[in-house]
């Protein structure tokens, strides 16, 4: 997110069109990739069961396993994304904005099996819970494509001002890095290296790993879906509109992070109880977690309230960007604790293997409730972009409350129901 924070922030010093075409072209890219990243949350669940279960060697098959899906899920991505960008006109965007955005997307696309890759080696040391591992070396990325971005759009050292194609291959050569870096960090780890030599059952993993996957990556999708159809719609009201909106959404973005990395420790937490088949301690990590995200939330809530007006000159100088985009903030701060409340709960819940249900959640949320919503609100009570955030604030709302629900009645109603790695 950091790095698309700096592509974005680094384009709308250059051009405001270019930070937009690039805007699009990232959340095509993502809306694609993210059921792969998504599917691939398995594996750390996975193994962090394994090592409450006090049988670790089971991480070297479910690794294993995972690199093949890996490169299944990198061509048929891929594949998909290429097909995307060869009709980009899908997308109902100004030609000028589906133009510079399919040639973004073009070269970014090259990064798609470095982001599988590495995301499949990282949720490995997320269940080993060594998570600063993948910390450090996407700030190691993120300060290379800063330094790449500086190169390549502006043109110093040599090289012609490449603009959005510069922070393209930027992008790209740093997610290289990163994927080469986590890979070499694995093989590197004395506990990967320990439970090689004790490593004897040859199981496939594949099937347990699409169990449990596939819903995470649907209930990623339909989330990303909805977010990026908002995008889209703001881009048919004007470019303007999908400046403005992609401002506040990228600090709406940039926010979130902070609670998927709870949502991740949760669920690794969890899965670790889960494994040891500690019902009581599960409860206390749920407890805990809500109340460690409603104290951040409130603080960036506080933060969003006090800096909004100022938040945008980041961004651009564009005066009527500007204007726009200080309400949008505004309204991000609202959805911030329901934001916050669904991450952290549907990390909860694929610690106790409860994938399915995040799924249908997520389509009903966002597939039903915000995208119509979305539409409804800007286009026929004609609020424009605002309409699509106050879409977002309810359908993250009704995503907040039916996870806590389900936790709440898988644990606490119910007693829960133990299954091994």
């Amino acid at each position: 997110m950091l790095m698309g924070f700096a592509d974005t922030v680094m384009l709308g010093k250059y051009s405001t069109i270019e930070m937009s075409a690039a805007s699009f072209g990232n959340v095509v890219f993502f809306q694609v990739i993210i059921f792969g990243m998504g599917l691939l949350f398995a594996v750390s669940t996975l193994v962090s069961i394994s090592i409450g279960e006090e049988k670790p060697e089971k991480s070297i098959g479910i690794f294993y396993s995972s690199i093949l899906l890996s490169f299944l899920l990198s061509i048929v991505l891929y594949i998909i994304l290429y097909i995307l960008i060869e009709n980009i006109h899908w997308f109902g965007q100004t030609e000028t904005i589906g133009l510079l955005g399919g040639q973004y997307l073009y070269i970014v696309n090259f990064s798609t099996p470095f982001i599988i890759f590495f995301t499949c080696s990282k949720q490995l040391m997320d269940g080993y819970s060594k998570t600063k591992v993948s910390m450090y070396i996407t700030f190691i990325g993120l300060s290379l494509n800063i330094l790449l971005n500086w190169i390549l759009i502006f043109g110093h050292f040599g090289f012609e001002k490449m603009g959005l194609i510069g922070a393209a291959w930027a992008t790209t050569i740093a997610r290289f890095v990163m994927m080469v870096l986590m890979i070499s960090t694995i093989f590197a780890n004395k506990d990967f290296r320990f439970y090689q030599t004790i490593y004897i059952e040859k199981k496939s993993y594949l099937k347990d790993l699409l169990k449990l996957g596939v819903p995470i990556g649907f209930s990623f999708f339909f989330e990303i879906f909805a977010f990026s159809t908002g995008l889209i719609m703001a881009g048919w009201i004007s470019e303007i509109a999908l400046a403005a909106h992609q401002i506040a959404f990228n600090i709406a973005s940039l926010t979130y992070m902070f609670v998927t990395g709870i949502a991740a420790a949760a669920s690794i937490i969890v899965g670790n109880y889960y494994g040891s088949k500690n019902k009581e301690a599960i409860k206390t990590t749920f407890i805990q977690t809500i109340k460690l995200t409603l104290f951040i939330e409130v603080i960036f809530v506080i933060l969003l309230f006090a800096l909004y007006a100022k938040i945008p000159l980041i961004y651009t100088k564009d005066v009527e960007v500007i204007a726009l985009s200080t309400g949008l903030v505004i309204l991000s701060a609202f959805f911030q604790v329901s934001d916050g409340i669904q991450a952290v709960v549907g990390g909860c819940l694929r610690g106790i293997k409860d994938t399915k249900f995040i799924g249908i959640i997520s389509f009903f949320s966002y597939c039903i409730i915000m995208i119509p919503g979305a539409y409804f609100l800007s286009f026929y009570l004609n609020l424009g972009v605002k309409g699509i955030w106050y879409s977002f604030i309810i359908g993250l709302t009704f995503a907040a409350i039916f996870m806590v629900y389900r936790f709440y009645y898988k644990t606490f109603k119910k007693s829960i129901i133990f299954e091994d790695a």
